[in-house]
């Protein structure tokens, strides 16, 4: 009598688990995908002002935070799913998803990287080349 009340609440408490999953893994997507949204909208109307005012924005960069916040609310989805898996063929699904997701977060970081390195060197330019025409104008 003892041991069905402890299996009885053990699968009360795999019964929580696993709403709880549920509801994180479907609110984590549903967060990254609204960052990627809300991200790709802002990339939108800041390149459509880049063509009214002469402040540029640095669209790619801004984007790629984006896309790379996203990714990772939702690869914090698919390492939740993994409590839910039942079968080794679904776990080894979920790994390959983890990875490719890892793997565009390891290349969108390194892009968004580049950029800033690229953005910083090209403003570096525009600088000494106001200096020296401000120079050139001096004289």
């Amino acid at each position: 009598m003892f041991l069905f009340g402890i299996k009885d609440l053990v699968s009360g408490y795999e019964g929580i688990l696993e709403t709880i999953a549920h509801i994180s893994v479907i609110t984590l997507e549903l967060i990254g995908i609204l960052i990627i949204i809300v991200g790709a909208f802002k990339s939108i109307v800041l390149n459509a002002s880049k063509i009214f005012n002469k402040h540029e924005h640095n669209i790619r960069i801004a984007l790629g935070q984006s896309l790379a916040l996203g990714l990772e609310f939702k690869m914090g989805a698919e390492i939740i799913k993994t409590v839910l898996v039942r079968e080794l063929q679904e776990l080894i699904i979920l790994a390959f998803i983890i990875a490719l997701r890892a793997g565009l977060a390891v290349l969108i970081h390194w892009e968004i990287k580049l950029e800033k390195k690229e953005t910083e060197e090209h403003n570096l330019k525009l600088e000494s080349k106001e200096k020296e025409e401000k120079k050139g104008s001096i004289n």
